[in-house]
């Protein structure tokens, strides 16, 4: 049977490693894809459209604690107020199986290793972001929010998942910032004047992911050869656009991602 996109997407999100380390971190989880109703899947993303890969993976997770795990979800993306001033967002609250109401902040994140002097090491495709300040802001404001303004709250922890990608595919001499686990889950990144370097990768195939489904490698059937991915990735940094775009190598025999590449502009992180 051919998954849809939507349903790979929300199996990568449940059963990939987490990007961050802690005892205030959620506990592994699967799901199987056979527990999957894409059709129901589809109707309830349609029900939520959007752009942005953060969105879009909340929507998988509560989908999946709603109609997988059978939890009551009792706030989503809840607003917290001081006054008409607004602090925060819950991402969930919902009662567990035991009884548990538990306070969960999700967030998918891709950083980029480049070591900058004075700065974080891992910016993010938008580089104005990075490991380090969205780490902080998730344990140190986000996550706190529920003890005053959700009292009935007895469980809070953080549901991350992501990837980071190193510079020709090796990893750092230096140390990785804390909470990043040693093991995540991994790419290579690369600059728009270098792609040319990737068609000695026949006979793989290449996927160029759209947002907002950066998670799961695209089946091969949504692949095409790597000398035209190439050339459409060059028309796309020639136009001056210059926004980062996602890739996969996939096997040409088995289908199966071998790599997955991050092409950003010759001219990023900028200043």
């Amino acid at each position: 049977m051919v998954r849809s996109q939507a349903a790979r997407d929300l199996a990568w999100s449940v059963n990939s490693p987490s990007f961050v380390t802690g005892a205030d971190v959620a506990p592994p989880a699967h799901v199987a894809l056979e527990d999957v109703d894409d059709g129901a899947l589809d109707a309830f993303l349609a029900a939520r459209p959007t752009h942005r890969v953060g969105r879009y993976f909340e929507a998988l997770l509560q989908f999946w604690l709603a109609d997988i795990c059978g939890y009551e979800i009792v706030a989503a993306g809840q607003q917290i107020k001081d006054g008409k001033r607004t602090v925060g967002e819950l991402d969930f609250v919902y009662r567990d199986d035991q009884g548990s109401v538990v306070h969960c902040e999700a967030s998918v994140k891709f950083f980029l290793h480049h070591p900058r002097p004075a700065t974080s090491h891992f910016p993010g495709p938008n580089a104005t972001d990075n490991y380090e300040r969205k780490m902080s802001r998730l344990f140190d404001h986000q996550l706190p929010l529920s003890h005053e303004h959700w009292p009935e709250v007895n469980v809070r922890h953080a549901f991350v998942k992501g990837m980071v990608f190193w510079r020709n595919g090796v990893g750092p001499t230096t140390p990785t910032p804390d909470r990043m686990p040693a093991d995540p889950l991994t790419g290579r990144w690369l600059r728009a004047r270098e792609l040319n370097s990737l068609r000695d990768h026949r006979p793989a195939l290449a996927a160029i992911a759209n947002k907002p489904h950066w998670l799961a490698p695209p089946p091969p059937e949504r692949a095409i050869g790597v000398d035209p991915a190439c050339d459409l990735l060059m028309q796309h940094f020639a136009t001056g656009a210059g926004y980062p775009m996602m890739v996969s190598l996939l096997d040409a025999s088995t289908g199966d991602e071998c790599e997955r590449l991050f092409v950003v502009s010759d001219s990023w992180p900028g200043s």
